[in-house]
């Protein structure tokens, strides 16, 4: 059987890629493959292993079946390009770069596709680093597939300028990179255009062309160690799928069909993945990861489909039903298989687990955590003292929410009063329980105060 370990022998600083001091060189180091993939405003409750009934999914399925899964993990915000930056940076959106896909101030002005006039939005500076700065100062070859979503209008803002050495996908700037048809895309800085997709036609759906692009990747560096950020576009609107498949003739509506073949057509292009990583015998020497970038959209406009499992609120909410994402982590060696874990954690959580999983040095700070200890005995980690927190910014104010244990704090806006819920026992979040347990409200509420810096693009006033 091929042995599939990989020996480093350099560790690079995590900034500038200087060589570090011998007292911390890992030499010899044993490095697993990371994939780690992501979807797009899909809901907590539309995978068959977190209770769907309709959506069929099975190769998430039995990922979560060979897996750990995860029932109380949060996406770093309840819209893309914050939530991204979470994942990215380690950090929460009271202090992180990007806190909205819009902002209030400073950034670059854009267009925005399908709405009249400009936008704002702001970027990843070069002083702020990346999981990928981390794994590749620390001998891993990184690449993103498809969506990055953190480049704002800055074309000095790329993947490729935060850590990652290779890039295929879309970027912000280029309206017509964008949807399941795209007419032109990105492969590493060159823009190339697809042709089959000219005049309106629909041949070459995104989701295949990523799933090319991984497993091209996967092919070329299976003697390396590799960090792969698969980031695909479904469920996202429009919701343009390549076929209603088993769908078609269910009675639902179209909306339905097309969102709910948008997920198993994603599944279906995972299950290829996760068959290249067998053929080529890496399965047995890389993790797989698998989440959702917040949860499911109103825009979706489905019927039948309860696409956040009951959850209350949407995506741009921070009510559950727009945070709470499904996680499951497959680990090579067969870990805790078919397990699952209530320990509430969230994306800034990824850039201390990939750190420790790999054995990667880097002197980042983050408001996360490593759940390695977690992933190895599932239910094991206290979080008495363990706060998750996040903002969003509506027209005028902040909108904030923390979760403490069983209790989350959610204030809607500067003025409005603070709703306090027991997750344990209302997932819903439908009895506001605040009046009758005070000093709860206000632990909360002060670190609510405490956990928000102000920032330049964000300003609350």
């Amino acid at each position: 059987m091929k042995k599939h370990f990989y020996k480093v022998t350099k560790i690079l600083s995590p900034l500038f890629g200087c060589l570090l001091p011998a007292s911390v060189l890992a030499l010899d180091t044993y490095k697993p493959n990371i994939i780690f993939i992501l979807a797009d405003d899909l809901g907590y409750g539309d995978l068959g292993c977190y209770g769907n009934k309709i959506i069929k999914t099975p190769h998430i399925d039995n990922l979560a079946n060979e897996g750990l899964k995860f029932t109380d993990c949060y996406a770093g915000a309840s819209v893309s390009s914050p939530s991204r930056c979470s994942l990215m940076t380690g950090l929460h959106t009271g202090h992180s770069r990007i806190r909205g896909n819009m902002c209030r101030e400073g950034g670059i002005e854009g267009t925005r596709e399908g709405m009249a006039g400009t936008v704002r939005r702001t970027n990843l500076q070069p002083q702020d680093s990346t999981i990928a700065n981390v794994l590749s100062n620390n001998g891993y070859v990184t690449c993103l597939v498809n969506k990055w979503h953190l480049d704002g209008f800055d074309p000095n803002a790329g993947p490729l300028d935060r850590g990652f050495q290779e890039f295929y996908g879309w970027l912000i700037r280029e309206p017509q990179s964008h949807n399941f048809y795209p007419t032109i895309r990105y492969r590493n800085r060159q823009e190339y255009v697809i042709e089959d997709n000219l005049n309106d036609k629909k041949i070459d759906h995104n989701t295949d062309r990523a799933t090319i692009e991984a497993i091209d990747f996967i092919q070329r560096n299976q003697q390396k160690p590799f960090f792969l950020y698969l980031a695909y576009n479904a469920p996202h609107v429009p919701l343009d799928a390549k076929s209603w498949g088993d769908y078609k003739n269910m009675d639902l509506s179209d909306n339905d069909k097309s969102y709910a073949a948008l997920v198993t057509h994603m599944d279906e292009c995972i299950g290829k993945v996760l068959s290249e990583l067998k053929k080529l015998d890496l399965d047995k020497n890389t993790i797989v990861v698998f989440a959702s970038d917040n949860g499911g959209a109103k825009a979706a406009n489905t019927e039948k489909l309860i696409l956040n499992g009951g959850l209350r609120g949407w995506k741009g909410d921070l009510y559950e039903g727009g945070i709470r994402v499904p996680l499951i982590i497959k680990m090579p060696d067969g870990i805790n298989v078919g397990k699952s874990s209530e320990f509430p954690c969230y994306f800034p959580d990824f850039l201390a687990t990939f750190s420790d999983m790999t054995d990667s040095y880097t002197t980042l700070k983050t408001d996360g955590m490593s759940l390695l200890p977690e992933i190895k005995k599932p239910n094991s980690l206290s979080d008495e003292e363990r706060f998750l927190y996040w903002e969003q910014f509506p027209s005028k104010g902040i909108s904030q929410a923390v979760r403490w244990g069983d209790w989350k704090l959610i204030r809607q806006n500067i003025g409005k009063e603070y709703e306090l819920y027991n997750i344990k026992t209302d997932r819903a979040e439908t009895r506001d329980v605040a009046t009758q347990f005070p000093d709860i409200t206000n632990r909360l509420a002060e670190y609510m105060r405490s956990a928000h810096v102000e920032s330049e693009n964000w300003p609350v006033n």
